[in-house]
Order: C-alpha cells, then structure tokens, then sequence
C-alpha cells in the first residue's frame, strides 16, 4: 500500500487513491490478532478517522471557496442579482450535503467547520490532521469561540491548544467557553442576545410511538417553568378536604414523570384530560391490519403491521385500531350541540402489487380540498433529496412547467423548500426515470445530476416506511373487498 500511494500523484489521482484504500480497509481481517494488536487496530483507526476528517475539511473548505467565488464575480459583473448569487452558494452546499449523504442543515455546519479549521483555527487543525483528536472535538472548539474575531480566534485556539488532547468533551467545551469569555466578554453578551429570538418549540419522533415536544427558551424562563410543574406534582398529596378529589388523587398511580408531562401538555394544549385533539392526523392501514383475522389467517406479523403515519413512522396496529375506537366511544358520548368532535373519515388508497407504491386513492372528499396534492404528500411524506429527512414542505414540478412538464403525479416530487430552490439552479437537472404506474415498474424515481455531473437517485419511499419485506397475496381481490361481501350477504 505504501508504494501505491508513492506511485500516485498528488493531484487527479487523489479520489482513486482514496476509493483503493477504502476498498482495501473493507477486506482487512482482524481474526488471528491479538488482544494488544486488536486494541492497537482500534487506537490506530481513531486516528485515522482524524486525519481523514482533516482532509475532508481541506476539501470542503477549496469546494465552497471556488464555488463562493464563482457565484460573487458573476455578481459583480452584474450577469446574476444578488439573490442568485445568494442561491448559488445554497447551491453549492446542497452539493456537499449529497457528497457526505447528510441533510443541507448537516452540510451547512460541516462547511463552516471546514473553514474555521482552515483559516481561523491552525492549532486544532494540526491536532485532527495528526489524528490526535475527532472531529466531534474539532467541532466543539469551533462551536465554542464562533463569536470571536479572527484575531481573538487565533489566540484561544492557541491557548486551548495544550488541552486538546487531555481534557474530556464537556471540560473542553468548559474551558473553550472560557477562553472566549477572557478575550471578548462583548461578544458573548451579544451572542446571547442574538439566541433570544430564537426561542421556538419543535417536535421530533421517540421511539415505540412517543415523540419529544421541546421548547428553546431563556434559562430563566425554562426553569421556571420545570419548577411550577415540580411544585404541583409533589401539591397532589396533599389533602385537600374534598373527599371526591382526595379519593381520584389517591387512585392516580402514574409516575411523577408521567404527571408531569400529562399536566404539561394538557396546559400546552388548553384540552381537558383525555380530549381529543382539534388536528388532522393521516394514519395509513392496510386491509389486513385494519380487519385483523378476517381473512382465516393468525400470522401476527400480517394482523399488527401495515401501520403508518405519513413523516413520522411506524405503529403497532393493535395500538392505531384502539385510538380510532377510541375516538369513535366519544363521538358517541359527545352532545349533539358540540362542536369538538374527533372525526373518523376514511379513504381508500390503491398500490401497486406488493402493496410498496400508493398509485391513486379516491378523489372525492370531505373537508378537505386537493386530491393529488394529498396524494403526493401521502407518497412523499419528507423530501425525496436523498439523505435529506426534512418534511416535504412543497410539491415541486421534476420537468418544469415552462419547458413543458405537467401537472400530474407522475412529474411531481415532495420536497423541502431549500432543495426546491435548489434544484432550479444552473447546472442542476432531473428527469423522470420510472413512473410507478407500471405493474412490477418499481417505485415512482427520478434521477437527479447535479453541476459536476454526479448522479443520484430519488426513490419515493414505500407507503408503509422502509423496514417492511413487500407482501404477496393469495387472493387477486383485497381483505377489505373480501370483508365487504361477507357484509353484504349477511345483510
């Protein structure tokens, strides 16, 4: 391997080089080693991991600079506006982000770690090209001193530059925080003035149904606020006189943890305890998890999977089918005169065989306008960009509307609105390479060619999520179908 890497020049044959290595680590074997050896392979790859991250951020760094470059010339000559300019460099970070098979928000940090490695943090980037640190360390010293001149920059880099390799991750951070502290404490008061109009509450899936509700606040605020909840859980042992209440708060065996987010949301939502929610949620089901055992077969997997939210993922369809019931016993119990009933509207939804591709579902609806544009919602509940899983904030034209394309699912893509822009800039094109109409076609695809002429491809992931082997049916017509006759004939 040595003399390979001797026999290479240092310029076009660099990526090749790179691919031979990869390829050669992927064949090593590590049985025969010793323990000593084996924990020395291990050492040694950190390192190597350093270093390769070093390089990365060289060449991200020479990547965005030419592009940035390009994009501010053609400006100045006035060829393009600003905001094309603006879009560009996007551009051009879209493109590191499909190089690194991560999401644009990704991208952008890593392309600003690249160029504060390169120009404004020489100390620790002699440490990760030495492989004496990761990248994630890298990160946190960049992350920590952002609000520092470049001047300043320099000087706490130089400072941390001893404690590299000595302290933990949160002692860095610590000591990072510090320094940048010590040399300009403006900065970090307006730093932190800035973080305040960013406050804002989020929400992301949580494994086996759940999902995490944060809120980004002041300290102070937050606190607070986990202070209040804190208080009432512990005020609801107290007696209170009222026998009726005493006994129901007595009976109440949840954990204080579990009381305490009931209450938070219940507070959040301004809705009583188990009130249903005023807000549309899709849940997609299959004929077989909808009508479990109907079709004279017990097989668990058939009867509990086929369940999905579209954009948030996979549940167990005994738990969807309890929810909808549910919802069904307090439309029931609900007065007339109220107007805060959960709806149950159900639509079918035809796939292809194997049930992988949604290809149309009925066009008639209630309160609801739009059918193909929920039908492409359904299909791309996120962006179609690959390693992008930013929900599909927009339903874009592959072949545009002013060169011909038309609006039809077969030429439509859910995307996130960056990747939207983005796909318009110049040297960017799509093409629509398998329609997913087609019995046995496969899933709708198109390719995507970005300006340097790397190719990738953007397949509308399946109905159910990806995790889910394709299922065959004995019979040519559905469950449902079948459950429907049995109906009728019993009528």
């Amino acid at each position: 391997m040595v003399q390979a890497i001797e026999s290479q020049e240092s310029g076009s044959g660099l990526p090749a080089l790179l691919a031979d290595t990869v390829a050669w680590l992927s064949d090593i074997a590590v049985q025969g080693l010793t323990q000593a050896e084996r924990l020395q392979v291990v050492e040694t790859l950190e390192a190597a991991k350093g270093v390769a991250a070093a390089v990365q951020a060289r060449a991200t760094d020479s990547f965005v600079a030419e592009r940035d470059a390009d994009a501010q010339a053609a400006a100045a000559r006035g060829e393009i506006s600003r905001r094309a300019a603006a879009r560009a460099r996007s551009a051009a970070r879209a493109e590191v982000a499909l190089a690194r098979r991560c999401s644009p928000g990704q991208a952008d940090r890593h392309v600003g770690l690249a160029q504060a490695l390169t120009h404004e943090l020489p100390c620790t980037m002699t440490a990760l090209t030495a492989g004496d640190i990761s990248e994630w360390r890298a990160t946190i010293v960049a992350r920590e001193t952002a609000c520092l001149t470049r001047a300043d920059r320099l000087e706490a880099d130089r400072r941390l530059a001893g404690e590299l390799t000595r302290l933990g991750d949160k002692a860095l951070a610590g000591a990072a925080r510090r320094a940048t502290l010590d040399l300009d404490p403006d900065a970090v008061v307006e730093r932190r003035s800035r973080a305040v109009p960013s406050r804002c509450v989020t929400v992301r899936p949580a494994p086996d149904g759940m999902a995490y509700l944060s809120i980004l606040g002041s300290m102070i605020d937050v606190v607070g606020a986990q202070a209040s909840l804190t208080m009432a859980e512990k005020a609801r042992f107290v007696a209170t006189g009222d026998p009726v209440l005493d006994n129901s708060r007595a009976e109440d065996d949840r954990s204080r943890g579990a009381w305490m987010a009931d209450t938070a949301l219940e507070r959040l939502s301004g809705r009583a305890a188990d009130q249903a929610q005023p807000i549309e949620v899709c849940l997609v089901m299959s004929e077989s998890a909808f009508f479990p055992g109907q079709d004279g077969h017990a097989d668990h997997e058939r009867s509990e999977g086929g369940t999905e939210v579209p954009g948030w993922g996979a549940v167990p369809a005994s738990a969807a089918r309890e929810h909808l019931l549910t919802l069904l016993e307090d439309d029931e119990q609900l007065d007339d005169e109220s107007t805060e009933t959960a709806g149950v509207w159900l639509r079918r939804l035809w796939t292809g065989p194997g049930g992988r591709d949604l290809v149309a579902m009925d066009s008639a609806r209630r309160l609801f306008s739009g059918s193909l544009r929920r039908l492409l919602q359904l299909r791309d509940p996120v962006c179609r960009m690959p390693w992008c899983d930013a929900p599909a904030r927009q339903v874009d034209h592959i072949h545009p509307v002013a060169r011909g394309g038309h609006t039809v699912a077969i030429n439509a893509a859910g995307l996130c609105q960056r990747h939207n822009l983005v796909k318009e800039e110049p040297g960017w094109s799509a093409e629509v390479t398998v329609t997913g109409l087609d019995p046995g076609g496969g899933p709708h695809e198109f390719h995507l060619t970005t300006p340097t002429g790397r190719e990738h491809r953007c397949v509308a992931a399946p109905l159910f999520g990806h995790g889910r082997q394709p299922r065959t049916r004995a019979h040519p017509e559905s469950e449902l179908e079948r459950t429907l006759e049995r109906f009728l004939d019993a009528a």
